[in-house]
């Protein structure tokens, strides 16, 4: 088997896997605060201010609401993944298609950094609706999370330029005669 006939076979299945993710990321963020009450503790505790072990419908209506905010970044992702493979797939390795793809793909893992840091300010606000006054929480932090999505989008934005320079450099020697 040859490269190619491995790239085409590998790309359609990841680009399958991809649309299947696309769809059953908004389905998981709503299974995930629906059921969030009855979930183990050790699963909540990351999830809870201190003191507290439930929350309210109306919080958990909001958490979801802020949490298809990456969500709806990641969704952009995995559409932009199943575009890409599907070139893969049809033996498509560079164009411009491809190239605006990875340049797509970056901006993605950039806006995932973005929305990290806006779901994790967001989130403290609506899980602490309808607390007593001294009681609710702010929280507003950078972590890992967000520094290794901005590191890969920047790398991924090389990565496009450098094979959009390929392609140039491609399409000059077809040229020359």
């Amino acid at each position: 088997m040859d490269n190619l006939q491995r790239i085409r076979r590998m790309s359609t299945v990841l680009g399958r896997v991809s649309a299947v993710l696309f769809w059953v990321t908004p389905l998981a963020c709503a299974l995930f605060w629906g059921v969030f009450n009855a979930l183990p503790e050790v699963v909540k505790a990351r999830f809870l201010f201190p003191g507290t072990h439930e929350l309210a419908a109306l919080n958990r209506a909001l958490c979801f609401l802020v949490g298809m905010i990456p969500a709806a970044v990641a969704m952009y992702g995995f559409r932009t993944l199943r575009e890409l493979f599907a070139l893969y797939a049809a033996g498509e390795i560079f164009s411009r298609r491809n190239v605006a793809c990875y340049r797509t793909l970056g901006r993605a893992l950039l806006y995932w950094a973005g929305a990290v840091f806006v779901n994790t300010t967001l989130l403290s606000l609506a899980k602490s609706v309808g607390m007593p006054q001294g009681q609710r929480y702010l929280v507003v932090g950078v972590g890992s999370d967000e520094l290794a999505a901005l590191f890969a989008g920047a790398a991924a934005l090389v990565i496009s330029w450098v094979m959009d320079e390929g392609r140039h450099i491609e399409e000059e020697q077809a040229l020359t005669i």
